[in-house]
């Protein structure tokens, strides 16, 4: 299944589609699903759940984290028992990315790095995501985000053995559908997708990219020695996933480079 696991509607400042707007367009992408995730907000739900009813497609709700190193996606098994952020988190902004991602935790989610090598946001992570426990995924593959910021979080995950995940990053209608995260297994709800995120059987997808532009995008040999690990069986346009069949492997290999 390929859903766009990073998509904005008009619960975050400054866009304006609504959540049935956001579901239309997936499915007019091609998409199988497409998960909200509106900043420091969960207050759409609702609206993500009439409009999955009415046009009979995937939606899914969870919300992008604002912390004090970087951005993150968190997704819950059931969103709608899940408190919202200010007293989840705290009053107090920007929330501490430990204290953020110990909750999400302790609440039955996972998060999933955004774009941490996002230079155009307030505290971007950076090599700071090498220091955090709690993260069950990286997203390698933000279609808004060009160049470097890319790479840097596809080596950061690689060098985790984290899975990358791929999303539009969308804040109008247009980018929905640009990445995607495939999915080995059906997801039909928030749970489905919180257990294969955790499980890690997840891989970015650039759509409409060929895997020979993708590679010379990149600069690396990184999808070379990920289809080696993976053995077979992935799309041609697969730009990876967790490549050694599981085991994240995370201590000698932890610690980051210096990228600034």
């Amino acid at each position: 299944m390929l859903i766009d696991l990073h998509v904005h509607t008009n619960h975050t400042r400054g866009c304006t589609a609504t959540a049935r707007e956001v579901v239309r367009r997936a499915r007019e992408a091609g998409l199988d699903g497409v998960a909200i995730t509106d900043l420091n907000t969960l207050e759409g739900l609702a609206e993500v759940r009439e409009a999955a009813r009415e046009e009979n497609f995937l939606a899914l709700c969870g919300l992008e984290v604002a912390t004090d190193r970087g951005h993150f996606l968190c997704f819950f098994p059931d969103p709608a028992r899940v408190p919202a952020p200010a007293q989840a988190f705290g009053s107090a902004t920007p929330w501490p990315v430990r204290e953020v991602l110990a909750r999400v935790q302790a609440l039955g989610g996972v998060a999933v790095a955004a774009h941490p090598y996002d230079k155009s946001i307030e505290r971007p992570s950076g090599d700071v995501i090498f220091t955090l426990d709690g993260l069950s995924a990286i997203e390698g593959l933000n279609a808004r985000r060009k160049g470097p910021a890319n790479d840097l979080a596809v080596e950061a995950a690689d060098h985790m053995n984290l899975p990358c995940t791929g999303a539009s990053g969308a804040h109008e209608l247009a980018e929905i559908g640009k990445a995607a995260t495939l999915f080995k297994e059906l997801v039909a709800s928030e749970a489905d997708l919180v257990a294969q995120l955790r499980a890690g059987a997840v891989f970015a997808v650039a759509i409409g990219v060929s895997p020979g532009a993708a590679t010379a995008d990149r600069g690396h040999d990184w999808h070379a020695r990920r289809e080696r690990g993976d053995g077979g069986g992935r799309r041609d346009h697969d730009l990876g996933g967790r490549g050694d069949g599981g085991g994240r492997g995370r201590g000698p290999r932890r610690g980051g480079r210096d990228r600034r």
